[in-house]
């Protein structure tokens, strides 16, 4: 299987799962991660956008991500600005969770996978990397 669409579908099915828990339940999640559930509409707000964006979005792209080269460029810049977002909140923590894990987890996660869709971005001009 081609690494960018591998790259897609982890980054597809990740964003559907953690989106649809921070759209469905996102009071369960911020009692997990021990924050407070004042304003959950943040979270709720961020899951439709994962399953949207990063989710439908990736694995759509994943079809054809030469020929879906738009799409796959607004997936890409769509985790990129989500984990400096989140990289940034979390370097100047705030957060009011107190379980640290479930903050820093999905920021390695979403770094990793941001990561490799910069660099596994297939070209119109070549043959996409294997």
């Amino acid at each position: 299987m081609d690494k960018a669409v591998l790259t897609l579908r982890v980054c597809g099915w990740s964003s559907i799962a953690m989106g649809l828990v921070f759209f469905l339940i996102p009071d369960w999640y911020a009692e997990l991660e021990g924050a407070n559930t004042e304003n959950i509409a943040w979270l709720r707000n961020l899951g439709a956008a994962l399953v949207a964006v990063n989710g439908v979005g990736a694995l759509l792209a994943a079809k054809d991500p030469i020929g879906e080269s738009n799409l796959y460029d607004v997936v890409m810049l769509a985790s990129i600005l989500e984990t400096m977002a989140l990289g940034w909140s979390t370097y100047t923590w705030e957060f009011s969770a107190t379980e640290e894990i479930f903050i820093t987890g999905p920021l390695v996660l979403a770094a990793v996978v941001s990561l490799a869709l910069i660099l596994l971005r297939p070209s119109a001009h070549g043959p996409s990397q294997s």
